[in-house]
């Protein structure tokens, strides 16, 4: 193993350590949620989805309340003991992540980190720790397939996780394929939502109350976002938002891919700005951006690297 290796296996050690106290710390946050939910509201099981999201958000009132010692004494007391309990792996999560965020800054590709905004020490060691040394995968294409971020018969990974969206279950082989890991895709999804919160400047925050980019990967965010208006103005914003942000999010590794592969003894990526011509439409969106462009219309190019095309929801 070289140094690089080496500094990989140690964020990894820590990772582990990481995900552990957030493991419990969700475990003692969902126990306290289903206690206040059955003892302090009048929720039932059999109530529809809608329902369920409201006596949610009551729950964590109540929550808050009873930590600012508002409401019933014993409540009080339950959540201050549950919260007390959770403190001890409040502070080894600090502690593993401070580990992680020492151990990136000397890692080669640091320095471009440094002139991202939004992705950070922790943002670079969180995403090594699920994929390794980046020199090991021989183009972009496999670090998405690795982070969850690849698409799967034309829906992403997520989609085929959630029965309400999915359009058929995936056979055991299929799984095999297109391995997806819920876990590993919310850290990528944490990781690029703290890109997209430095990279873009919200319309409640803008003079013009109109949001807009302040940096590249926001200016990917944004011209994704006019795309599907196009293509699919079927789509809630809450959607819109998040294929941008996985649009985005890849467009960010694939850089870090070429960035961190032309590091000292590693100089694959020696063509990296035609690379990342390559993220452009596939033949048939090619296609279409052309009508739409002669009608004026703004588009967004789709991310197409080498291994395969991905096509909406990707």
């Amino acid at each position: 193993m070289n140094a690089t290796d080496n500094i990989v296996a140690a964020i990894r050690a820590q990772h582990r350590k990481r995900r552990y106290a957030m493991k419990v710390q969700q475990k003692i946050d969902r126990a306290l949620e289903s206690f206040i939910r059955r003892e302090y509201t009048n929720w039932k099981p059999d109530l529809p989805e809608a329902e369920r999201e409201k006596f949610n958000k009551e729950v964590t009132r109540i929550i808050k309340a009873a930590r600012a010692d508002k409401g019933d004494a014993e409540l009080v007391g339950i959540v201050g003991a549950t919260d007390r309990a959770r403190h001890e792996f409040d502070a080894r999560r600090t502690i593993a992540e401070r580990a992680m965020e020492k151990l990136a800054a000397d890692l080669p590709v640091y320095a471009w980190i440094e002139s991202v905004p939004g992705v950070g020490a922790l943002g670079l060691a969180t995403i090594v720790a699920e994929t390794g040394s980046l020199h090991y995968f021989r183009n972009p294409a496999k670090v998405h397939k690795r982070l969850g971020f690849a698409p799967y018969d034309g829906h992403a990974g997520s989609t085929w996780k959630r029965e309400t969206w999915r359009p058929r279950a995936l056979t055991a082989d299929e799984w095999v394929e297109n391995p997806f890991s819920g876990e590993r895709y919310a850290m990528m999804a944490q990781v690029a939502q703290w890109l997209w919160v430095k990279q873009w400047k919200g319309a409640a925050k803008s003079d013009t109350g109109e949001g807009y980019a302040t940096g590249r990967y926001g200016e990917i965010y944004a011209a994704r976002r006019k795309h599907t208006a196009v293509t699919h103005p079927e789509w809630s914003k809450g959607h819109s938002h998040s294929d941008a942000l996985r649009v985005m999010m890849k467009s960010f590794l694939v850089d870090l891919w070429c960035e961190w592969t032309r590091s000292p003894g590693h100089e694959v990526c020696e063509r990296v700005d035609e690379l990342r011509g390559q993220i452009s439409l596939d033949a048939h969106h090619e296609h279409a951006a052309k009508k739409r462009r002669r009608a004026t219309v703004a588009v967004m190019p789709k991310i197409s690297m080498p291994g395969g095309a991905p096509s909406e929801g990707s």
